[in-house]
Formats: structure tokens, C-alpha cells, sequence
């Protein structure tokens, strides 16, 4: 099975209100296991003129948010060190969807028509990123997310203690993973398939 694992960076909780800062996203093969860091990997940054949200979130992604005023200040070859030092690449608003589906193409993905059908892996990506990635411009055009999601919580609950599944660093923990989560797009979304590697391939 091929699947992308999806994590997204925002200003805050509400999609009405605040705004995706980034996008980090993963492809896993299950029948091609590969060494993480040769994974196909898309980390895109939407660099905002205006950014609002709230303090938390704000506060949290503030290396993130420094990193956009360096880019949007930044001189072209300042730039093009920034993007191949952290592996970031910065988009406007309306550029950063159809950027991830050339990623797609690029990597094997077939479109049905002009849209992708993707199987994705995140830890509340139905109730969360997806609700955010769904306002961005030309998502709907080009993405269709199908409705099972890989969650990983699913594979890490306690079942007679836990009140609500685990979030991300509590599954880390139960899978003898450094439970430290970095709440950076890619790390989060290859902690989602390092997590459920656990299952479909235990020896790796």
C-alpha cells in the first residue's frame, strides 16, 4: 500500500479563523520499505503578509514564523540557502496546493481526471489538518482525501485505563520512540509512519 503520511503547522485550532503555516508530507510504500530519510518528502511553507492567531500556537511555531520574515526579507541567494539548510520551501497562498500535487505526480501518483485520491496517514488528520486543507485555494480541485485514515492512536490505546485515544507523544512513548514531539510538519508526519511501521513491518 502507498500512502502519504500529512501534517500540517497553524496559528491556532479554528480553520475559520486561523492559518496553515505549513505543510509537511510523507510517502510511505509498505510493499518498499525504505530508510526515513529517502522517503519522498514535500515541506512547504505559505508565506503570509499577515498572520493571525492565537498566542499558543503563535508562541509555538515562532521558528517557523522567523524563518518566513527571513525568507520574504531575504536576498536570492539568502533565500536559496534557507530553503537547503532546513528543507523548506516557501509558496503563496494560492501556489502551495497545486506545488504538492506536481510533488504527487512526480512521485508516482496517477490523477483520476485532473484529481489525486490519496490514502493519507495522520494523527487527527480527519478532524484536524483536513478541515484546514480543505480552505485552501484549489484543494477541492486537485485532492481527495479517502475517508479511512490511517491514525495511529488506534494501535497504541490502553484499553482499560486511557479515557481517549493517545495523542502523538503518548503513542511515541508505548512505542519505545523517543516521545518528544517536535511539532515540525515532516517530523510529526514521519513519527506518524515510523508509529505505524510498528504493525506492518515490526523487524525495521
Amino acid at each position: 500500500m502507498k500512502y502519504v503520511s500529512i501534517d500540517i503547522e497553524t496559528t491556532g485550532l479554528n480553520p475559520e479563523t486561523c492559518q496553515v503555516l505549513s505543510i509537511g508530507a510523507v510517502i510511505e510504500d509498505t510493499d518498499n520499505i525504505m530508510p526515513v530519510k529517502d522517503l519522498p518528502t514535500f515541506h512547504g511553507v505559505i508565506s503570509s503578509r499577515e498572520i493571525s492567531g492565537d498566542p499558543y500556537a503563535l508562541n509555538m511555531n515562532k521558528d517557523l514564523i522567523e524563518s518566513m520574515v527571513y525568507w520574504q526579507t531575504g536576498k536570492d541567494d539568502e533565500r536559496f540557502d534557507l530553503e537547503r539548510m532546513t528543507g523548506m520551501k516557501f509558496y503563496e497562498k494560492e501556489e502551495i496546493v497545486k506545488s504538492f500535487y506536481n510533488f504527487l505526480l512526480e512521485n508516482g501518483f496517477e490523477p483520476n481526471g485532473e484529481v489525486i485520491h490519496l490514502t493519507v496517514a495522520g494523527k487527527n488528520f480527519g478532524t484536524f489538518d483536513l478541515k484546514f486543507l480543505e480552505r485552501l485555494p484549489r484543494w477541492k480541485q486537485y485532492i481527495r482525501v479517502r475517508q479511512r485514515i490511517l491514525d495511529p492512536s488506534i494501535l497504541y490505546v490502553n484499553w482499560k485505563e486511557d479515557t481517549s485515544l493517545p495523542g502523538l507523544g503518548t503513542c511515541k512513548k508505548r512505542a519505545n520512540l523517543p516521545e518528544e514531539v517536535a511539532h515540525d510538519a515532516v517530523e510529526d508526519a514521519i513519527d506518524v509512519i515510523l508509529l505505524l511501521r510498528k504493525e506492518y513491518n515490526p523487524g525495521y
